[in-house]
């Protein structure tokens, strides 16, 4: 006899026997799990959405929508490219006169290049006069924000559902400067002239599966993009985590002038390309972003490439071992560290790295005592610069990659977490070969150094 219940398939044999399996779930079955927990789902991604009321039309628009911190991160972006409202002399104000009311015609803009600061503000800034286009406005979180540092967004959303749900949701979050269209945006579209035009393209197909092409999302930004640099001086894309940035560099063409990498949570959550219509011919820059909060770290590819990496001649007790943040390594921030602050790398192919020496040392001094899981006594954490971007480990001791380790560590840390770098085999295939549980303190690295050699640096975390 079989059965299911809550998911599961239940195999009857006998009145003693029951064997069961968890079924696979589609996409679509996990959306629609959501609905029971989506009030707590929106209080935790959107807060300030849950505490006016707002409606979430379906699981699906909750799951792709931006959360409040990294929407705030889009609007403190584009609030940078213009002078605060107020400052702007009126023959170079974008939005001259009142704000119009209704849904007639926008006041065109007048073109102009972007200007950046060195740091994006921490808090939501001061309105300016721009005028902001968002192409695929979906649940309309992004519109929202923008909302708060622009005078005047024109919202786009195919789906008619969605579009009415963003409007309410306007309307009860105070959001009275924001424009509803229900249409699609084509290369046809009549687009009123902006200061800004904002597109995050669906990165799945009509059966929902991922893509990851440009040309594969919708809209298809590389046709739609020639019509977005004359109608907007800038352009900013929302594109896939994903996305190989290089691709990105090469595909979007000369426009491109930054891609910022922003991490939320431990995880990298969007890949934003800021395209300018009229800037001089440059390598675009990618800025490494965490949130909440974090200054950005602004490189660009050709400066990685001529770094110079400085390697370290081992890992011993005592060291300082630096993981670099997602972001960090998304961006293919790998040589730079040791120009920017001194870092030594284990190996070419090992991005993991021991703080500086210091001043007039050749190697990093040791624990004394059991080199093996001894305490670290009371050595004071060395300062980074740019540490925000790592996490800071203390090193317990160093073993040789081995069935004799394996054994030793199944003894002396029967949990702990498990990272394979530069190695023939994945973090979970490393565990299951070292027979370790997952948790605990303790982070073991299995990875290789700059000789070559293969080993196990156990770690725990630097106070």
């Amino acid at each position: 006899m079989v059965f299911v219940f809550d998911n599961f398939k239940y195999k009857y044999f006998s009145s003693k026997v029951v064997i069961f399996v968890q079924m696979k779930r589609s996409f679509a079955d996990i959306l629609a799990g959501l609905d029971g927990d989506r009030a707590h789902k929106l209080a935790r991604k959107l807060p300030e959405w849950a505490a006016a009321g707002a409606g979430i039309p379906s699981a699906l628009s909750l799951e792709q929508c931006s959360s409040s911190l990294t929407a705030r991160y889009k609007a403190e972006l584009i609030a940078n490219l213009a002078p605060r409202s107020g400052q702007l002399p009126p023959e170079t104000s974008g939005c001259a006169g009142p704000l119009p009311s209704g849904d007639g015609p926008l006041p065109l803009t007048m073109p102009r290049v972007a200007r950046f600061p060195e740091a994006v503000p921490a808090a939501v800034p001061q309105k300016t006069t721009m005028i902001v286009l968002d192409l695929t406005g979906g649940l309309g979180v992004d519109s929202w924000a923008f909302s708060r540092v622009a005078a005047r967004v024109v919202y786009f959303e195919r789906d008619a559902e969605l579009a009415a749900a963003a409007e309410r949701n306007f309307a009860r979050l105070g959001a009275d400067n924001i424009a509803v269209r229900c249409e699609t945006v084509t290369p046809d579209t009549d687009l009123p002239e902006a200061d800004l035009i904002y597109a995050d393209p669906a990165r799945r197909d009509a059966a929902g599966r991922k893509v990851f092409l440009l040309e594969d999302c919708t809209p298809d930004i590389l046709a739609l993009l020639p019509l977005l640099l004359r109608k907007a001086p800038a352009v900013l894309l929302k594109l896939s985590p994903m996305a190989d940035l290089a691709m990105l560099a090469e595909r979007l063409g000369p426009a491109l002038r930054e891609i910022h990498v922003v991490e939320a949570a431990g995880e990298v959550k969007e890949l934003l390309c800021l395209l300018l219509r009229d800037a001089s011919p440059a390598e675009a820059e990618i800025v490494v972003v965490r949130l909440p909060g974090a200054a950005g770290l602004r490189f660009r590819m050709g400066e990685e490439r001529q770094a110079a990496a400085v390697y370290a001649a081992g890992v011993q007790p005592g060291d300082i071992l630096l993981e670099p943040c997602p972001a960090l390594l998304k961006a293919g921030a790998f040589r730079l560290p040791c120009e920017r602050w001194g870092l030594r790398k284990l190996a070419p192919s090992t991005h993991l790295y021991l703080s500086p020496l210091a001043p007039g040392t050749e190697t990093a001094p040791g624990v004394p005592g059991n080199p093996f899981f001894d305490s670290p006594g009371t050595e004071t954490l060395p300062s980074v610069p740019g540490n925000q971007f790592f996490k800071e480990r203390r090193v317990r001791a160093v073993l040789p990659f081995g069935a004799a380790a394996f054994k030793e560590l199944r003894k002396r840390c029967p949990q702990a977490e498990i990272t394979a770098r530069n190695l023939p085999l994945g973090s979970d295939a490393l565990r299951k070969k070292m027979g370790v549980a997952p948790g605990g303190d303790t982070h073991i690295f299995g990875c290789r150094l700059a000789d070559g050699s293969a080993v196990l640096i156990v770690t725990e975390k630097a106070v």
